[in-house]
């Protein structure tokens, strides 16, 4: 099967390291082609099997960045005949369309964000029209879970759960830990990560655990750090918080953490959250209407609690920092857990998706 996989980088984004693993597990078996930004640097490393094919012809502005993207796809897709093409989000996925169009190449659109929001952070007039209108045009819409399937109802019918891969190993056993708790995300999402709560969360309890230190990272501008760490001050807890910046071997610190916190507001889904899990994290999720909870289904896999709740939050983090057998014990089914999303079975799931939609091109 020759498949195309179009991402707009390489680089830092937990959509573009899904872009790049799906190419490189595909490659396996297939014939995969991923055209993407050749101009940056790639964060994520691309398999030798895997074709790269440069999706901008120029990044001198961003007009003539996306136009480039049109005739670029067509050339390919005219020359290498793809039996299948994977957009990797909105725009990317767009472009695959209207470039194919007449070719007769089915396209995939993969969605990486939920399909609802909390009330203080709603979709926007052009997210809900691209989610409910424009993803009509593909044959088929990856979702992440089963949660949004039921938002979405009877809106659209070319949708299959896919829940994101896992791109680490899990450890065979429980490594060494330390007195950590990390959460991890970009510094200038802060609002939808929820780190404000999680400082705050645990500016409350920090005090009570002097030899626990609480680490984020993740890079962001200057004013959002500066942000964060003023809340720190208020809390008067800053030698118990660390900012690491951005973590390239961020599976160092998924180690040797004892403790992992999605403080999110929202979350598509917890790709930071089944990572640390595979690496023996005991973890605390923020859970907006189900979807963590489809990751973490009950209390010996971790503890989830209502998002932007300080003294929910704090509460769960204390229970699994007072309670060392429990922890231990969810830090093993932890384990256990994450081997539901590990490459091989998340590649299994997307060949057989694949063979369904060419065989009947249709779902």
């Amino acid at each position: 099967m020759k498949i195309f996989i179009v991402c707009s980088r390489l680089s830092y984004g937990g959509a573009e390291r899904v872009g790049v693993m799906l190419a490189n597990g595909l490659s396996v078996s297939h014939s995969v082609y991923l055209i993407s930004n050749t101009f940056e640097e790639s964060t994520y490393e691309v398999e030798s099997s895997v074709q790269l094919l440069p999706l901008f012809s120029s990044i001198s502005s961003k007009i003539d960045k996306w136009a480039s993207t049109l005739p670029n796809i067509r050339k390919y897709a005219k020359t290498y005949r793809p039996d299948v093409i994977i957009g990797i989000m909105e725009t990317c996925s767009l472009v695959a369309k209207l470039a194919t169009i007449g070719l007769s190449i089915p396209v995939i659109m993969t969605e990486h964000y939920a399909f609802d929001r909390p009330n203080d952070a709603e979709l926007n007039r052009i997210e809900r029209f691209s989610k409910f209108r424009l993803n009509k045009l593909y044959d088929c819409v990856t979702i992440l879970t089963k949660a949004d399937k039921q938002v979405i109802g009877n809106r659209l019918t070319n949708v299959v759960v896919m829940p994101n891969p896992l791109f680490l190993e899990p450890v065979n056993d429980v490594p060494i830990k330390e007195k950590t708790i990390l959460a991890a995300g970009r510094l200038e999402a802060w609002f939808v990560k929820g780190f404000d709560i999680l400082l705050k969360a645990w500016g409350t309890i920090a005090k009570q655990y002097p030899d626990w230190i609480l680490e984020i990272a993740g890079e962001g501008k200057k004013e959002d750090l500066e942000l964060l760490q003023d809340i720190v001050r208020k809390s008067e807890v800053e030698n118990q918080v660390k900012f690491l910046g951005y973590k390239k071997n961020i599976v160092d610190r998924y180690k040797q953490s004892a403790i992992f916190v999605l403080s999110s507001r929202y979350e598509g889904f917890g790709l930071v959250l089944i990572e640390a899990m595979s690496q023996g994290c005991a973890c605390v999720a923020c859970d907006f209407k189900g979807r963590q909870r489809e990751i973490i289904r009950n209390d010996s896999e971790g503890l989830v609690c209502v998002p932007n709740d300080v003294d929910a939050l704090a509460l769960a983090i204390k229970k699994m920092i007072d309670d060392d057998m429990y922890r231990q014990k969810v830090q093993k089914a932890a384990i256990e857990r994450s081997k539901y999303y590990t490459m091989d079975k998340t590649i299994r799931r997307w060949e057989k998706l694949l063979k369904r939609l060419l065989s009947n091109n249709c779902l």
